[in-house]
């Protein structure tokens, strides 16, 4: 063929071009879930909740306590857990959620840890009902890891008269 002639129908190199264009395109347009790119979120497993034993207790004296272990599954990163609300409250009496240790409470890459989650009362009644902690963690002390969705952890309340040790 000489350098005049047109080469006819679509070259090798025509097409080995088009196909690098579009196979990125199609790969880049998929998300990557927060978890693959932070690790997998601390497994968080609470034991049965104890009234606190009232005014004999200056520690705590009215509220639940609720003793769990939290367990950091990832063997690089640390987590924090950096903040604690309660919701879902069908006990009847305000709750404002603590922690021990307080927080921000570090767990190291594979490590587990004892914590108790605590929601504190002015009132020392003994009720039913329950309510959900939700635990909020990330990577960064501070907070400003906000890529993780916080973690339910659902406590029911059975009317229990108190039997916790003071902390």
């Amino acid at each position: 063929m000489s350098e005049l002639e047109q080469p006819k129908g679509v070259s090798r190199r025509t097409v080995t071009k088009a196909m690098a264009w579009a196979v990125p395109a199609v790969a880049l347009a998929a998300p990557i879930p927060a978890f693959a790119v932070s690790g997998p979120p601390p497994q968080i497993n609470a034991g049965a909740a104890c009234k606190s034993p009232g005014n004999s207790c200056s520690t705590f004296p009215k509220g639940y306590n609720v003793p769990a272990t939290v367990h950091n599954p990832d063997p690089t990163k640390t987590i924090w857990i950096t903040a604690i609300t309660i919701t879902n409250n069908t006990t009847g009496i305000a709750l404002s959620p603590a922690s021990s240790p307080a927080l921000p409470i570090q767990i190291n890459p594979g490590a587990t840890i004892n914590v108790v989650f605590q929601a504190k009362s002015s009132n020392s009644a003994n009720v039913t009902g329950s309510f959900d902690f939700n635990i909020t963690w990330g990577h960064a002390a501070n907070g400003s890891d906000h890529d993780h969705s916080p973690i339910p952890v659902h406590i029911v309340i059975n009317g229990t008269p108190p039997g916790c040790v003071c902390p």
